[in-house]
């Protein structure tokens, strides 16, 4: 393991590894086989403190318990805001060179279009990684 790798993780992506608890950082530093810098945006901080707070019970859990998880593992990165948070993800990903994590389809596209690398859950369950560049 050499390299280090900067991955912002989507809500979303986020959200679905605890419905079915899953080791997100973990694997995904097996899959690239390098150790990675776990990161959201602050405009995704604050979506997540908004559900934490909302009164759909499953949601707002799992939202709490994520937030713990970003608490205690991830940098958060400053944006501008003002903007749709995947668009504010596309512009930072793909202006400073790191990866995303996402199970968002359009996202990805976006991500893919700009030679952006993208790691996401396949329906299987296994990560993928596409677009990396060795």
């Amino acid at each position: 393991m050499s390299k280090a790798f900067t991955v912002i993780f989507d809500t979303s992506m986020l959200m679905s590894c605890f419905e079915k608890p899953v080791d997100v950082i973990g694997r995904v530093e097996e899959l690239l086989e390098a150790k990675i810098n776990p990161a959201i945006l602050r405009s995704q901080l604050a979506e997540l403190e908004g559900l934490a707070k909302s009164t759909r019970s499953k949601a707002s859990r799992i939202a709490r318990a994520v937030l713990e998880l970003v608490e205690e593992k991830f940098a958060i990165i400053d944006d501008p805001g003002g903007k749709p948070v995947d668009d504010l993800i596309v512009e930072e990903a793909s202006q400073r060179g790191f990866m995303v994590a996402t199970n968002d389809v359009e996202l990805r596209r976006r991500l893919r279009r700009l030679g952006v690398a993208v790691v996401y859950l396949r329906r299987d369950g296994k990560l993928e990684v596409e677009g990396l560049q060795p």
